[in-house]
């Protein structure tokens, strides 16, 4: 999922405000490279083959669901350093979505289980916070934007969309390389 430009804005701005009251610093995720994370694919620093984003867009249209409101309310450390936000309204249908995601995109035979908590990384740090409380940063999301996420480098290419929208899809829309 991908805020819109008035979302990046506040975003960067909430980023700012909270690391001068903390006193955190480290790698900021770029503005045209925040985006919330529903599920990983694939770790790999090698773009996947047009036939794998084929086949997982493919796979991706099986997905239904209708635009919703996302609400982060809460920003913490994860494991590696990264600082995100997380949590409050829209969460559970963030995690739902992400469930349907975890479902489809998998390969069968592959584990599914692993607990997943949907998130925006804002910045990269080796200072470790807890949770705490933030001013809610909101927005409608309405696609689902497959990302290819260069590891380690705060870098990320989007390669397929797909719109958020009730019932089956019947056509894959243009990618975006």
């Amino acid at each position: 999922m991908i805020p819109d430009e008035g979302t990046v804005e506040a975003i960067c701005s909430a980023r700012r405000k909270l690391c001068g009251k903390i006193g955190l610093s480290g790698t900021e995720v770029l503005p045209e490279h925040l985006h919330v994370t529903l599920w990983h694919v694939i770790d790999d620093i090698v773009p996947p083959a047009p036939g794998d984003i084929d086949a997982l867009l493919q796979r991706a249209t099986t997905i239904e669901a209708q635009p919703f409101r996302i609400a982060f309310t809460r920003a913490k450390s994860l494991s590696r350093g990264a600082f995100v936000l997380y949590g409050g309204k829209g969460s559970a249908d963030l995690e739902a979505l992400s469930v349907k995601l975890r479902d489809a995109l998998t390969r069968p035979g592959t584990e599914k289980k692993r607990p997943f908590m949907p998130h925006m990384t804002l910045l990269r740090s080796e200072t470790i916070l807890p949770s705490r409380g933030i001013k809610p940063i909101t927005w409608t999301a309405r696609e689902i934007v497959l990302m290819h996420s260069l590891l380690g480098k705060t870098t990320h290419h989007p390669v397929g969309r797909l719109p958020l929208r009730p019932g089956p899809q019947l056509s894959l829309p243009g990618f975006d390389f």
